[in-house]
């Protein structure tokens, strides 16, 4: 594909390094000489220094031949501008960021056809729905949805009895299954014989009705009903917005004076506190260890790792930080935050999702990038279609998690086959991905 990228900065960048890794011919715009300087020192791209939503800089990238173009600047005007433009200028796909106060209601998250955009995502939003999402998990630290949320993938802690035990003793609820575990910082796909520990990281996938019940087999924490928010920005009043409606009891603590008093106003349901989330008195006012979760969701990563220590050491149970430099996040996680999450990361995720071809629709990293869940549909006449699960052949390193066929979701077991058209999703190591996908891709006509 021919892709453009406008505005290089953490998404930005992280975007082209996956499209020249894919082999897709790429053009880079930014309005900063440093960062094109960036972007030809370590992308193989071609780039283009100019305003991205000048009509000039536009037809200058070849918009009007781009399979794909994607504003992410950090203004959010420009990027819906960028993409309009070169949508009228003949770009067949468009997609922009818009991730401020102004736009979070519009587009409640992703938004299709939004002025002009075919796609318009608010990476804040989309975090604020995850952590509710976590919230309403029984000790879930991420929770991704698959298949149009119609299956979940859910990253948990080994705490209880089910250790020591090979998997295939294991009995797990019905339409769910383990698709890998983490330990000492390797990811394994399990087969039967593999036996889970006390402080592995566990990936359980399943329909959203029975994930709740394998959690409980692997943690004993319930879903939040007291939640805490430091910052009401976005992030904060989505979050709120993704748990009031399962009667959850939401405090909001916001600095501002004028940010708090609007809260207060326009939220009869929530308790809102006008302080600093940092405050240890503040906090101990509000009996912050009577929380279930802490979410620490302001624009200063120091306030939110300093608010969720803080909380964390008074005892509350979960504790969750947004990070703006996502390669920070294990840093955080080594301090005993429980939950890292960041909007860019989020982003970069959610753009290559649209960006796939018709066959590959997603594609999540796991563990550093060390597996991949990747979500495709099955091509007419490929090789795995028709043959019963245990006939498949799958490459070592690779399992097949669910199966999605109309209205109906499978998680596969011996015998299931997977039919033209199915949309599957499937576990993969890095290296198994490009067998994987050759074994699911159609042939040509």
């Amino acid at each position: 594909m021919y892709i453009v990228v406008i505005g290089l900065g953490e998404v930005g960048r992280h975007l082209l390094g996956v499209f020249q890794a894919e082999g897709h011919d790429v053009v880079a715009v930014d309005n900063s000489a440093d960062a094109i300087a960036y972007a030809e020192e370590h992308h193989d791209v071609a780039s283009l220094e100019g305003y991205g939503a000048s009509q000039e800089v536009l037809e200058r990238a070849g918009v009007d031949r781009a399979d794909l173009v994607v504003a992410v600047s950090d203004h959010d005007e420009v990027n819906l501008i960028a993409a309009l433009a070169a949508k009228q200028l003949g770009a067949e796909r468009v997609i922009a960021r818009a991730q401020g106060n102004e736009w979070a209601r519009w587009t409640e998250g992703i938004r299709y056809g939004l002025l002009g955009v075919d796609v318009v995502i608010n990476p804040r939003v989309l975090v604020g729905q995850e952590l509710g999402r976590v919230a309403r998990s029984h000790g879930a630290t991420d929770v991704m949805d698959l298949a149009q949320a119609r299956v979940e993938l859910v990253e948990i802690e080994m705490t209880s009895r089910m250790a020591n035990k090979p998997l295939s003793k294991l009995t797990m609820p019905e339409d769910t299954l383990i698709a890998a575990y983490v330990r000492d910082d390797n990811l394994v796909v399990p087969g039967g014989a593999d036996v889970l520990l006390p402080g592995d990281t566990i990936y359980l996938i399943g329909t959203p009705e029975a994930i709740l019940g394998a959690e409980d087999l692997f943690s004993t924490k319930r879903e939040a009903r007291r939640v805490a928010i430091i910052g009401g920005g976005v992030v904060g009043q989505a979050l709120a917005r993704a748990v009031l409606p399962h009667g959850v009891h939401v405090t909001i603590i916001e600095r501002d004076p004028e940010v708090a008093e609007k809260l207060a106003a326009e939220h009869g349901d929530i308790t809102v506190v006008q302080g600093d989330g940092t405050d240890k008195t503040l906090l101990e006012e509000i009996e912050i260890s009577t929380f279930d979760l802490v979410a620490c969701v302001t624009h200063e990563d120091e306030v939110n790792l300093m608010a969720a220590l803080i909380s964390k050491r008074s005892g509350v149970s979960r504790t969750a930080a947004i990070v703006q430099r996502a390669d920070y996040s294990p840093i955080y996680r080594e301090l005993g935050i429980d939950i890292v999450l960041s909007p860019r990361t989020v982003a970069a995720d959610q753009i290559l999702r649209f960006a796939r071809t018709d066959e590959l629709h997603s594609l999540h990293q796991l563990a550093g990038g060390q597996a991949e869940v990747v979500e495709l549909t099955a091509g007419s006449g490929c090789r795995a279609v028709g043959k019963p699960l245990r006939r498949m052949q799958l490459p070592k390193g690779a399992l097949l998690a669910a199966i999605s066929r109309r209205d109906q979701v499978i998680i596969p077991r011996g015998d299931d086959e997977v039919l033209p058209g199915d949309r599957v999703i499937l576990m993969a190591t890095k290296e198994a991905r490009p067998s994987v996908q050759r074994l699911f891709r159609g042939r040509a006509r």
